[in-house]
């Protein structure tokens, strides 16, 4: 993504306003289409949390522009060109906007094949594979510490053509959100549609861990890009597609989930003995490890994808509940920031990410049978912080009377569950084998 920049500083946050009921409908439709098929996609509803969770800790962290080194086409324009304005934007003519979506999708292409074939970046990219289910939630699954991010580089020769920053800063979000539909079982063949634009079809086969169907439709949009580079694989009849990864994260904290590739490239690195390999670790194809780590730390792969046990674990009906409840919270509460984002000083923001965040964590660490005191005890000591200094929970309660209290109500009965979880004497239970540890 851009960062934030001049004029297009809050175009994606914004954007996300009308997104985020349209993916609410949408997935809703998905569910309840699903039970009137009698093949209902979201039966896992502690796996729908975590994707919902996903993409939350997405958008949220993105208002911070978090990543070690953000490449962005905004600051190549900063530093090439004089900042002016273009104008108003129905004066711009319509080749602009084409030629940008078309070179906007052609260079994703190529990002998202690379994310798949070298360990670093596939660290980044790891997360939005990770369910074993599909359905639309799992769009949402997106990274949201970006170690690297070179996208302005491969949209540096729009600035060649001088497109405006106003232009990428709308395309590249709605590029991004057109990829939300074809991430359904409930599609099937589209005819002619399949020689032209990426389809649920192809995308099951992008997901899929599959032998014929690993690392094979990479397009975003238009689905020529596979077809003209050898990466098109359509889905086969005699196989049905199995969803996840080869290394299952077993895991629903998205948090844990970013960190947990590149934790183990970590590990690795550091104990490897020859120093060669402890930076090929990370420069190397996906999956590649040297052979003494990988004998020290075996990794435990799914060898028959027909046949493996999903993670799931016996998590209560009403700890469920509280997961969902506690997810529409945070989705009222980032429509809010993103609503009033503008008045919102650094310090806030900061502020406001520092309490959301944990907040993530623990509700996705509770479906697990889980405590996370430490998590919980960080929203709730900076929320009660803020509203000590303030009078009020970020200028909530200037639009809603008394709702700073009610968050801060619903902080407290989260911190005392954890609480509960953690020093309850009977140990929880459940098929599923426990998560895998981080390293």
């Amino acid at each position: 993504m851009i960062d934030n920049a001049g004029d297009t500083m809050y175009t994606f946050e914004k954007t996300l306003l009308v997104a985020i009921p349209g993916f609410t409908l949408l997935m809703l439709i998905e569910y309840l289409y699903g039970l009137a098929k009698g093949r209902n996609t979201y039966a896992n509803t502690a796996d729908v949390v975590s994707s919902l969770s996903s993409g939350l800790t997405f958008v949220i962290s993105n208002t911070l522009g978090f990543g070690a080194l953000v490449i962005s086409y905004a600051w190549l324009s900063s530093l090439l060109f004089e900042a002016t304005g273009s104008g108003e934007l129905g004066d711009i003519p319509i080749w602009v906007w084409l030629i940008t979506f078309i070179w906007v999708d052609f260079t994703g292409y190529w990002i998202h094949r690379w994310a798949h074939a070298n360990n670093f970046l596939w660290a980044m990219h790891m997360i939005h594979h990770s369910s074993e289910e599909f359905n639309l939630a799992v769009a949402l699954r997106q990274n949201a510490f970006k170690w690297f991010t070179y996208n302005g580089i491969m949209l540096a020769p729009l600035l060649l053509l001088k497109i405006p920053v106003e232009v990428v800063a709308i395309i590249v979000p709605v590029h991004l959100f057109m990829q939300f539909w074809y991430h359904t079982r409930h599609i099937g063949d589209l005819g002619v549609l399949e020689y032209l634009f990426v389809t649920p079809s192809q995308h099951r086969v992008h997901h899929a861990i599959n032998q014929p169907y690993i690392d094979k439709n990479f397009g975003l949009i238009f689905s020529v890009w596979d077809r003209a580079f050898g990466s098109f694989q359509q889905e086969l009849k005699e196989e049905p597609c199995a969803f996840g990864i080869t290394v299952p994260v077993r895991n629903y904290n998205p948090v844990l989930i970013e960190l947990q590739y590149i934790g183990r490239m970590l590990r690795d690195s550091f104990y490897t003995k020859r120093w060669r390999d402890k930076f090929a670790v990370f420069f190397s194809r996906t999956g590649w490890r040297p052979a003494d780590v990988a004998e020290r730390f075996p990794y435990q792969k799914i060898e028959d994808c027909h046949n493996f046990e999903k993670y799931q674990p016996a998590t209560p009906l009403w700890l469920q509940l509280w997961g969902v409840i506690q997810t529409l919270i945070t989705v009222a509460l980032a429509a809010y920031l993103f609503q009033f984002i503008e008045f919102f000083t650094r310090q806030e923001l900061l502020m406001y990410v520092a309490i959301m965040l944990p907040g993530i964590y623990a509700a996705t660490n509770q479906l697990q049978n889980q405590s996370s005191i430490v998590a919980e005890s960080i929203r709730l000591g900076l929320s009660l912080y803020v509203v000590y200094s303030t009078g009020d929970w970020f200028m909530i309660a200037t639009k809603i009377s008394n709702a700073h209290i009610a968050i801060l109500f619903v902080f407290a009965i989260s911190w005392l569950l954890a609480i509960y979880l953690r020093f309850r004497q009977e140990a929880p239970t459940g098929s599923s084998t426990p998560t895998a540890p981080l390293v």
